[in-house]
């Protein structure tokens, strides 16, 4: 017992001479000023997050409208193909024939799918990649020049005061230096 009084006495010594150390430390560093932004936001909102996204969206319109046209001749084959069969007005050379170019056609029109897809993807990334750049260095230098000690994205963030949020000077600042 007389061991364990001993120890939380030390440990009340060795507490007392760090805070007592440490207090004139945090006392001469300079206030720590705290923002954070929500960079989803400034993609959606700003005038290059939308460019981005209506130039990607037109391609992919664009995409589905060649997607549509292929989809469109293999249905129109495919009727054609019922029509005759039923009317019994093919031979099984030219039934096969035609059932090979619908397949082939449906091969094709799954493969333009699949690569638009990807090709779609590739372009959201890049895009995404070249706006969170861009945005960085912009929040780096709007960091910089307002005195700020750190600023987080908002994702990570689970309670940020209103007055701490930075996202709204961001896309402002983001926008007019676009104008430029």
């Amino acid at each position: 017992m007389k061991c364990l009084y001993k120890l939380l006495i030390v440990s009340v010594v060795v507490c007392g001479v760090c805070f007592g150390a440490v207090e004139p430390l945090l006392a001469q560093s300079a206030p720590v000023k705290i923002g954070f932004i929500d960079l989803q936001q400034v993609i959606n909102a700003s005038e290059e997050g939308r460019k981005a996204q209506e130039a990607i969206q037109q391609k992919a319109d664009e995409y589905k409208a060649q997607a549509d046209q292929i989809k469109a001749k293999i249905d129109m084959l495919t009727e054609d193909l019922k029509k005759q069969m039923d009317a019994d007005a093919l031979t099984p050379a030219a039934r096969a024939e035609k059932q090979d170019e619908i397949s082939k056609l449906e091969l094709d029109y799954n493969r333009f799918v699949n690569d638009s897809r990807e090709e779609l993807g590739k372009a959201e990334q890049r895009a995404l990649q070249q706006l969170l750049e861009d945005i960085g260095k912009l929040v780096v230098e709007y960091g910089q020049q307002n005195g700020y000690s750190v600023i987080l994205e908002a994702g990570n963030i689970l309670y940020g005061a209103d007055n701490i949020e930075i996202t709204a000077d961001v896309i402002a600042l983001y926008n007019s230096r676009k104008e430029q």
